[in-house]
């Protein structure tokens, strides 16, 4: 009978205790709902509640999986997340895949004469870019996925004139007397084979009527995203909407000392950013655009804001005045600041100090970013979602060549890019959601 009473007495117990934790979970679950767009932490609070001699651990709250991917996302999103990761993982995926097939044996029959190639072709430091550029790659499917991701806008503000126009039959026999072959020299003599022509987009049916273009874009941002999308490739649409103009984005040398990758980089037009690499791409007619913050500026791509790096960047004009009959075109991109978070640092800090060090002694810095994951949306190194507005402004044709420009000429050119660059940002923040930003350039 003491068994029997002692089991009742415990049965009752449990069933109370029932009770209350569920009063409890439906409080705790209609807290939950109410706070389901949360984005704090998500670890549970821990309660402990004391009955009797029972010890109750309770989450007041249900770990959520809002940060995550859901398995309903659509294709489509599924299709561009890749891409983005392709584009932003290639160097590295390029880099293990060069290793990889260099050290098996196997493989050596192909290796040996792409090494001979790699370090005897020299196409991205000077000029020969411009027979590298394929159309085909760049139209790729996988570029569309990519600008739809932020997705990338394209937006043309005035008509620039083609570099390139349709020529009549006369012309094209001119043109095929220009042409200019790869040749093989039977070293020690001085004697050169023909192997095949050099061939460039507009090598058949066109001419050279129109200047070629300096694009300088702004700004920088932690990878310049925007820039890879617009004039890299043909995701939205750059030879439809800027016909007759082919243009190469010009970055790192460091980048083309990587196997393939290099090959890679060529076949959508990216090329070295030196200066005698850049002067040979304008001198084979064909257009460029440059990063012009480059790395320090990233280290100030804060999220909601427009700092620039410009003042002392007057590079990039004294190449056009170097190469004569050229415009100089800003490009401003709203939101290439918002595709990451940043860790922003003090100019006295050790952080600051070592990043600027490390672009001083390697040619780029690292800043400390974050923004999503392959599937979940907080943290991770794939960029948010964030729209990149890619405004291109007027032209601004420098006619003067000189080979060594003065600097009050290099200085009245800077002051009416910026000027241009001004206009374009305060005519389209509001817009694009930047009307609290000022336009600032910081150094």
């Amino acid at each position: 009978m003491v068994v029997v009473h002692t089991a009742i007495q415990m049965f009752g117990n449990a069933f109370h205790l029932r009770n209350r934790i569920h009063k409890r979970s439906s409080s705790s679950d209609r807290l939950d709902q109410d706070e389901s767009s949360d984005d704090g932490d998500n670890a549970p609070n821990i309660v402990e509640q004391k009955t009797k001699d029972i010890k109750l651990v309770k989450p007041l709250k249900r770990p959520r999986l809002s940060n995550c991917c859901s398995p309903t996302t659509p294709m489509a999103n599924r299709l561009q997340t890749m891409a983005v990761a392709w584009h932003i993982s290639s160097f590295v995926l390029f880099s293990i895949f060069s290793l990889l097939i260099i050290s098996n044996p196997f493989t050596w029959i192909v290796v040996i004469p792409y090494l001979i190639y790699f370090f005897n072709d020299r196409s991205p430091a000077n000029g020969d870019v411009v027979y590298r550029y394929s159309p085909w790659v760049r139209s790729l499917k996988i570029w569309k996925y990519y600008c739809d991701y932020f997705p990338i806008e394209l937006v043309k503000t005035v008509d620039l004139e083609p570099t390139f126009t349709p020529c009549n039959e006369e012309e094209e026999k001119e043109n095929k007397k220009l042409q200019e072959y790869y040749t093989l020299r039977l070293w020690p003599s001085d004697y050169e084979i023909r192997l095949f022509k050099k061939n460039t987009v507009y090598s058949h049916g066109y001419k050279r009527t129109g200047p070629k273009y300096i694009f300088g874009y702004h700004p920088h941002g932690i990878g310049a995203l925007g820039s890879f999308g617009a004039f890299a490739t043909e995701g939205r649409g750059w030879s439809n909407k800027f016909p007759g103009i082919p243009v190469s984005l010009l970055t790192l040398v460091t980048q083309f000392h990587i196997p393939f990758y290099r090959d890679y980089l060529l076949s959508v037009g990216i090329s070295s950013v030196s200066r005698k690499n850049a002067l040979k791409v304008l001198d084979n007619n064909q257009s460029i655009c440059i990063v012009v913050g480059g790395a320090r500026e990233s280290l100030i791509s804060i999220p909601g804001t427009s700092g620039l790096i410009l003042n002392k960047r007057k590079g990039f004009i004294k190449l056009a005045i170097q190469a004569g009959n050229v415009s100089l075109v800003p490009v401003y991109t709203f939101g290439e600041n918002d595709c990451y978070n940043i860790l922003a640092t003090d100019e006295t800090s050790i952080i600051r100090k070592l990043q600027l060090w490390v672009k001083e002694n390697f040619g780029f810095t690292i800043p400390i970013f974050y923004a999503r994951g392959l599937f979940n949306y907080d943290f991770g190194l794939l960029p948010f979602r964030a729209p990149l507005h890619v405004v291109v402004g007027r032209p601004i044709h420098v006619k003067e060549q000189q080979e060594n420009p003065e600097q009050s000429l290099v200085d009245h050119y800077h002051e009416l890019y910026v000027e241009e660059l001004k206009r374009i940002y305060l005519e389209n923040r509001d817009r694009y959601g930047y009307g609290a930003a000022d336009f600032e350039i910081l150094g």
